[in-house]
């Protein structure tokens, strides 16, 4: 490990299988774009875990984020589904609770 990746937003979407002892997990990344959200919930069908990650210097789009995350949680389909809210917390610019609240 020890190296920098350098990334960018996901245009559309990406997936990659790995197998970790006989186990398969096939990961699916999703873009953000406003375009693609309404379809997000046909990704959740026979799925167990939903990573949301969240880059908190974006405040701009933080309360869109909310939105988003909370009408994920309420969605039927995605109710037997673990839910990991990942925050990037870079330096001094993280968001508050109360931004994020």
């Amino acid at each position: 490990m020890n190296e920098v990746v350098h990334t960018s937003p996901t245009i559309g979407s990406n997936v990659e299988e790995i197998v970790v002892n006989n186990t398969r997990f096939l990961m699916w990344d999703i873009g953000g774009q406003e375009s693609l959200r309404s379809s997000w919930n046909t990704y959740y069908t026979n799925t167990e875990f939903v990573i949301v990650v969240v880059d908190s210097t974006d405040r701009e789009r933080i309360s869109v984020t909310k939105e988003e995350l909370y009408k994920m949680l309420a969605h039927e389909v995605s109710r037997p589904c673990l839910f990991l809210v990942l925050i990037f917390l870079v330096g001094e610019s993280w968001v508050t609770p109360a931004q994020g609240s």
